[in-house]
């Protein structure tokens, strides 16, 4: 019975750790190699964060336009992007694409 008891906890405890590791792989390892992998390819970009990216940025340009709200003209195109796509337009201008 002690036998039995043994292994079905052991393999219990394997099994946990292998998730946990899955999960830690998923949300840790793998956006870090990835970060690395980008950074040695020359791509610029923002530190990877965990759980909350770039949320913060994206937040503060939301609040920007609505503070900055006007009526824009359409013939205008940069004016009509930067209120449409403003984060990733910011992003691309930040990190040397425009």
């Amino acid at each position: 019975m002690d036998a039995i008891t043994n292994t079905f906890a052991l393999s219990c405890a394997i099994v946990v750790v292998l998730c946990a590791w899955k999960i830690v792989n998923m949300i840790w390892v793998r956006p870090k190699k990835l970060e690395k992998f980008l950074k040695n390819q020359g791509f610029k970009g923002n530190k990877y964060r965990f759980l909350f990216g770039d949320m913060k940025e994206l937040s503060m340009i939301f609040q920007q336009s609505k503070v900055n709200s006007k009526h824009i003209d359409i013939d205008d195109g940069d004016e009509v992007l930067s209120h449409v796509v403003g984060f990733p337009l910011q992003s691309l201008k930040k990190h040397g694409m425009f």
